[in-house]
C-alpha cells in the first residue's frame, strides 16, 4: 500500500486553494465584494491554512478574508497560531494577528468603556532566549514575534476590522460564511459593510475545482478506496461496526490521510444484527480527507456467497451505473443522468421501492459541495448541467430492512469530452 507523508497530507499544501479569477467572477454575479469566512474548510480554501485551535473545538478558530476587487487573501488569527506559516515552500496569505485586550477591566462595572472604544492589545509574546543559539526554525518563530505583536490587534473583533478595511471592503457586501460573523463585529458597534448569508456563495465558487484541487481529490479518493479494501479484507463474522471502522481508521492512516465518514451495513443506521453475518449484504459508504479534500466511495459488500436476490439487485445496479455514467459530459443536466439511472435499474429488475436514492453531487471541501437554491429559504436543490472541472459523484444506494443493503458510488472528474473516474475501477460487490 502507498504511504505518504502524514504531516503534508493531513495539514496544508504548497498553495493557496481559492481560484481568485474564479471567486471574484462569482462575487460579481451575486452582486458581492468580498468574503469572510470562519467554517475552518473555507478558512483554509482561502488561505492554506488550518487554524490551530480547530482542533481544540474552539467557537472561533481563526477567519479567512477575500476582497474581490484587490483579490487578496487574508488570515486573521492569533499571534501565536501565525508560527505555523513559518515554514519553507508554503504559499501563505496576508496575515492580521490579534493578542488579547491588556486593558479587560476599563470594560467591566459602573463607568465601563464601550465596547466600540478599542482595547488596548498585549504586544509581549513567547520567551526567547538572548544568549542560546536558535534553529532556523526559532529564529523565523522570533520574527513573526517581533513582526506581529507589536502590531497586533487587541482581539478577533478589531483585527476583522482591520482586515476588512485592508481588503478595500468597507462600505462593500461582504459574504460570510456564518451569521456569528456579523454579530461579533456588531458588539463593538461595527456597521461599516452590508452582510450577506454566504454558505452557498462559497459552494458556487468551489463547485469548479483547480487541476490542483482535482489532484487532491484523486489522491483522497483513492485514499477512501485502499482504505475500504483494506478494511474489507479483515471481515469475519461476529466483527462489530467499531471494529471495522477501527481497521479503516488505521489503513487511512497509514497513506497519510484522515477518516472522514465511515457507513456500513445500511444507509442512515449500523449493522442490522449488531455484527457480520454471513451472506447477508452490506453497504459501505466512506470517505477519507487528504489536505481537507474529501474522497467518497461505497461499495456493496458480504462476507460469504451473496444471495440470489442480493445478486439481482447488484446487477441491476450496474446496468443502471453503466448507463447513467455514459450520459455524463458537458451540457448534460445533473437530472438526466440520474433519471436515466432509475429508470434502467427498475428496468433491470431493481425493486422500486428499495432504491434508496439516484443522486448526483459534488464533492470536494464538503462532502455536498454544490450550492442550494439563494432564494429558498430552505435547502432545496439546483439545477446543474455537467461542465470540465467539476468534481461529482453519483449515489446509488438500495436498502430493504430484513433483507440487506448496496451501494456503488465513484468519483468522476467532468472533461471536455466526457467524464474520469479518479478512482480505481475496481469490483463493486466486494465478496470476503
Amino acid at each position: 500500500m502507498e504511504t505518504r507523508d502524514p504531516q503534508g497530507a493531513l495539514d496544508v499544501g504548497p498553495s493557496i486553494p481559492v481560484d481568485r479569477d474564479r471567486a471574484a467572477d462569482i462575487l460579481a454575479l451575486h452582486g458581492v465584494d468580498g468574503l469572510i469566512a470562519l467554517q475552518p474548510y473555507n478558512v483554509y480554501y482561502l488561505t492554506n491554512t488550518v487554524p490551530v485551535l480547530t482542533a481544540f473545538n474552539a467557537e472561533f478558530p481563526a477567519f479567512g478574508v477575500f476582497g474581490g476587487t484587490l483579490r487578496q487573501t487574508f488570515y486573521v488569527g492569533s499571534a501565536g497560531s501565525l508560527w505555523d506559516m513559518a515554514r519553507d515552500g508554503r504559499e501563505i496569505p496576508d496575515r492580521i494577528a490579534f493578542t488579547g485586550v491588556a486593558n479587560a477591566d476599563d470594560y467591566i462595572g459602573a463607568g465601563a468603556n464601550p465596547l466600540d472604544v478599542r482595547p488596548k492589545p498585549f504586544t509581549g509574546g513567547f520567551a526567547v532566549s538572548p544568549t542560546a543559539p536558535l534553529s532556523p526554525t526559532e529564529r523565523l518563530w522570533r520574527d513573526l514575534q517581533d513582526t506581529y505583536n507589536s502590531s497586533a490587534e487587541p482581539s478577533r473583533e478589531w483585527a476583522l476590522v482591520r482586515a476588512i478595511r485592508e481588503a478595500g471592503l468597507e462600505g462593500r457586501r461582504i459574504a460570510v460564511d456564518d451569521m456569528r460573523i456579523p454579530y461579533l463585529l456588531g458588539r463593538i458597534g461595527y456597521e461599516g459593510v452590508t452582510w450577506v448569508p454566504g454558505e452557498d456563495i462559497f459552494r458556487h465558487i468551489r463547485l469548479i475545482k483547480s487541476d490542483y484541487e482535482i489532484d487532491l481529490l484523486r489522491q483522497a479518493q483513492r485514499a477512501t478506496q485502499h482504505a475500504v479494501t483494506a478494511a474489507a479484507r479483515q471481515l469475519e463474522p461476529g466483527m462489530t461496526y467499531d471494529q471495522f471502522r477501527l481497521a479503516f481508521d488505521i489503513a487511512c492512516a497509514t497513506q497519510g490521510a484522515s477518516s472522514a465518514f465511515l457507513l456500513f451495513g445500511v444507509a442512515q443506521g449500523q449493522l442490522p444484527d449488531g455484527v457480520v453475518t454471513r451472506g447477508r449484504p452490506y453497504m459501505v459508504d466512506s470517505s477519507a480527507r487528504v489536505r481537507q479534500y474529501m474522497g467518497d466511495f461505497a461499495r456493496t459488500i458480504c462476507v460469504g456467497e451473496p444471495s440470489v436476490e442480493a445478486m439481482r439487485r447488484h446487477r441491476a445496479q450496474q446496468i443502471g451505473r453503466a448507463e447513467a455514467l455514459d450520459k455524463i459530459r458537458p451540457g448534460v443536466a445533473w437530472s438526466t443522468v440520474e433519471q436515466t439511472a432509475r429508470t434502467a435499474m427498475i428496468k433491470a429488475g431493481m425493486p422500486e421501492h428499495v432504491i434508496a436514492a439516484c443522486y448526483m453531487h459534488s464533492v470536494g471541501l464538503q462532502h455536498e459541495d454544490q450550492p442550494w437554491r439563494l432564494d429558498s429559504p430552505f435547502p432545496m436543490r439546483q439545477s446543474f448541467v455537467c461542465e470540465p472541472g467539476m468534481v461529482m459523484t453519483l449515489d446509488l444506494p438500495y436498502l430493504e430492512l430484513g433483507v440487506g443493503a448496496g451501494h456503488n458510488e465513484d468519483m468522476i472528474r467532468v472533461t471536455a469530452t466526457g467524464y474520469e473516474l479518479l478512482n480505481d475501477p475496481i469490483d463493486p460487490m466486494i465478496i470476503v
